[in-house]
């Protein structure tokens, strides 16, 4: 069943974030939480894509891509466009991503790359459904241990879903940021 990230935090984590103040976003991603996960369309979902922060200006969004190519994007911090945008992907992008997933070999990943040598770099989520099977691999990017398969999968998922037309190009992000 699917089960969003969101759904699966616990209360005593929530708790500690509203204390902490950290609200819907915290710090550098780390208390990030959501009331609602909604999907992109009816049809089940086949991506989950979630970018969090880091101690600078990374890029803060998710994407949610369903069976039938109904995309929904969220964007939060750092970000060309903030708040919810909608996509539709071709068949050709579907299978594009699809075949992203298989050649990084998700399934065989595991399931948390979350401990960071460097702290201060953003973490990324992805979960990915394919007919009965569903996983979820945690990447922190200060992880050395992540092997070149998942960096090289997190890059396809964002050029085959075209997000840098609402996240911006890293010269857009540069002066949103006044760096």
């Amino acid at each position: 069943m699917w089960k969003p990230l969101a759904r699966r935090r616990s209360a005593a984590a929530l708790a500690i974030a509203s204390f902490l103040g950290l609200g819907a976003v915290g710090c550098a991603g780390a208390g990030q939480t959501r009331s609602v996960d909604p999907a992109p369309t009816e049809a089940p979902l086949l991506v989950v894509f979630e970018r969090y922060g880091c101690y600078g200006f990374c890029p803060v969004y998710w994407v949610r891509v369903a069976d039938d190519g109904g995309l929904l994007y969220e964007g939060a911090h750092f970000v060309a466009e903030v708040g919810r945008r909608r996509g539709q992907l071709s068949g050709e992008q579907i299978a594009a991503l699809q075949g992203a997933f298989a050649e990084a070999g998700f399934f065989a990943l595991e399931d948390r790359y979350d401990r960071p040598r460097y702290r201060d770099l953003p973490r990324i989520v992805t979960t990915y459904r394919d007919g009965a099977r569903e996983k979820t691999v945690v990447h922190h990017l200060g992880d050395i241990r992540a092997p070149a398969a998942l960096l090289e999968l997190e890059e396809s998922i964002d050029r085959i879903l075209g997000t840098e037309a609402w996240v911006g190009s890293e010269d857009a992000r540069d002066r949103l940021s006044g760096t």
